[in-house]
């Protein structure tokens, strides 16, 4: 008797299981998927740099040019800078490592960031 109500019981919550059909794609058969993300550094990004290298120098932001940048995997939350007391994400974290440089003085500072430029650090 115990085995037939177990097996009442059993029945609907497994017919609950049942998988569901995947919805029906959009009939786009020749969009490419961009599987690859963009490497153009948001201008929001190169304004935050100049800005705080212009104020680390003390020299007006126009005077501070970026130059090269790249997309970068640093090894953590705190783009591999983190210090010796500081806690930092344990998690790859994608983003870039820029160039910028006061044109005056030709002197060259290397900046880390996250992708969308929440996390921003000199190198040092």
């Amino acid at each position: 008797m115990r085995s037939i109500a177990l097996l009442l019981i059993s029945v609907p919550l497994l017919l609950g299981c049942t998988l569901q059909p995947e919805p029906a794609q959009p009939d786009t058969p020749n969009t490419p998927i961009a599987d690859t993300p963009s490497d153009t550094l948001s201008a929001d990004i190169q304004t935050q740099i100049r800005t705080d290298l212009a104020n680390h120098l003390s020299i007006p932001s126009n005077q501070i040019s970026i130059q090269h940048h790249s997309r970068q995997t640093w090894s953590d939350g705190c783009l591999g800078l983190g210090g010796p007391a500081e806690l930092c994400l344990a998690a790859l974290t994608e983003g870039w490592q820029v160039e910028a440089i006061d044109t005056e003085t030709n002197e060259t500072y290397i900046y880390r960031t996250n992708l969308n430029g929440d996390q921003i650090r000199r190198e040092p």
